[in-house]
């Protein structure tokens, strides 16, 4: 799933008048005719005639504005949209404890990039039954934080938590380069395409755990359908027979990147099936309506991290207000305002809030960690949103962030920065949005007004 600058070819027509209004329809009619090539042949390799009848690509899908898939009549609810068969899935086994930088091996993702690689300089063989979803992979990828951000662009996220992330993979990455390097040269690879490759394979990935491994999934077709938090309409499932779905839980993890080992399970692809399907619980998909699912419930972390983009309809994004117990009761008891009204801060009462939640503490922007409110207000004896509020200005105001939020909403608007860094701007106004919200604001308040 990918999400791509939404204006970039309108400010083209904005500038270049017919001649850009000429090449944008020639573009247009360029990718509808790849588009219809490629359901062309995902009907020939799914041995499904009635794929065309359904769904096409579009170019600039009316919700997303990305490329993506759209319906080209009414979908019932239930209704199987395609159904890819396992001999095109692309599948890496490993344990649910792997870890991508324990050095226990080179990072799932490496590999399957490497296999990417590989088999399209090999399409006369081992390539040639994926041939045109592997012409269809993009060229350049999604950019991330940690495959093509620079120091600068980095640092304009101001998120520790999310710089260390992309420090650590971008050093598996380094070190995975080092460890595929014969194999690079051997099919006059560069380390640029390892890097392409492996953002192509972060940015499409599906995940699915199954006993003691989870797989990693690149799954042609299904992996055009964008993601949205609210519109999602159609759902994926692994079929084994008619009598065995897996139904959503193929999908609770389609955003999780935790990495890879040497540690492998046995795979069965006989009558084994990847299904795309109109959701059972949800609306009728008429026809022009994009096709859309959940990556699953996750903040926008993973999406900016592995993805390439910042949700904005995730009602999942989170903020870390405390690390953990031992930060709550700290912050209390040096603010005077709060440490006057909290009634129980002993260390018994810390031993029952740990227990109470052993782990970090956060709000969404219209939710609040009810660990948080159940130690607040049950334990400490405080009103939980006096100190929701307090922590949220503390963070705003507190160091974390180097600007305000005006400052940031007018930079946003300035249309001045690169696409890496109006991301990373993207994902702190997010971050901040969350901050404000217990405070009675919204980023619309510093919109300026007409």
């Amino acid at each position: 799933a990918r999400v791509v600058d939404g204006d970039g070819a309108a400010s083209g027509v904005r500038r270049h008048g017919r001649a850009g209004r000429r090449r944008a329809a020639v573009r247009a009619a360029l990718e509808a005719v790849e588009g219809d090539d490629f359901v062309n042949w995902l009907s020939c390799a799914c041995k499904d005639d009635g794929i065309a009848s359904r769904v096409r690509v579009n170019g600039a899908c009316a919700v997303t504005k990305a490329r993506g898939i759209e319906a080209v009549r009414s979908l019932a609810p239930g209704e199987v949209i395609f159904s890819i068969p396992y001999s095109l899935v692309m599948e890496t086994r490993l344990a649910l404890d792997a870890s991508e930088a324990d050095g226990r091996g080179e990072a799932w993702s490496s590999a399957m990039a490497m296999d990417i690689l590989e088999l399209k300089r090999d399409f006369d063989g081992a390539g040639a039954s994926r041939r045109r979803w592997l012409e269809e992979l993009p060229c350049p990828a999604p950019s991330t934080p940690a495959m093509d951000f620079n120091e600068e662009e980095l640092a304009m996220i101001e998120d520790e938590r999310v710089r260390a992330e992309a420090i650590r993979v971008r050093t598996a990455h380094e070190r995975d380069v080092v460890t595929y390097a014969d194999r690079l040269a051997h099919i006059g690879a560069s380390a640029d395409d390892f890097r392409e490759a492996r953002n192509v394979v972060h940015s499409r990935v599906f995940a699915r755990r199954d006993g003691d491994c989870v797989s990693k999934l690149l799954v042609p077709g299904v992996d055009m359908v964008n993601h949205s938090a609210t519109l999602a309409n159609a759902v994926v499932r692994v079929v084994t027979s008619p009598e065995n779905c897996q139904g959503r839980a193929a999908t609770e993890e389609i955003a999780d990147v935790s990495s890879s080992s040497s540690a492998a399970c046995d795979v069965v692809t006989e009558d084994k099936y990847f299904q795309l399907v109109v959701d059972p619980d949800g609306e009728t998909i008429d026809c022009g309506d994009e096709v859309l699912i959940s990556y699953g419930a996750f903040p926008n972390d993973p999406f900016f991290m592995y993805f390439g983009f910042v949700p904005d309809d995730n009602p999942n994004d989170t903020v870390i207000l405390f690390d953990d117990v031992d930060e709550l009761f700290d912050f209390i008891e040096r603010d005077e305002t709060l440490a006057a009204k909290a009634l129980c801060m002993d260390d018994d009462a810390k031993s029952r809030a740990r227990a109470v939640s052993p782990s970090a503490l956060s709000c969404t922007i219209d939710a609040v960690d009810g660990a948080l409110i159940q130690i607040c207000d049950g334990i400490i004896q405080i009103p939980w949103l006096d100190v929701v509020r307090a922590r949220c200005r503390n963070i705003l105001t507190g160091g974390r962030f180097s600007t305000k939020i005006a400052e940031d909403v007018a930079l946003a608007r300035s249309n001045t920065l690169s696409p890496n860094a109006a991301l990373a701007l993207a994902f702190r106004l997010h971050k901040k949005a969350i901050l404000i919200a217990p405070l009675g604001q919204s980023l619309a308040q510093y919109e300026p007004t007409a």
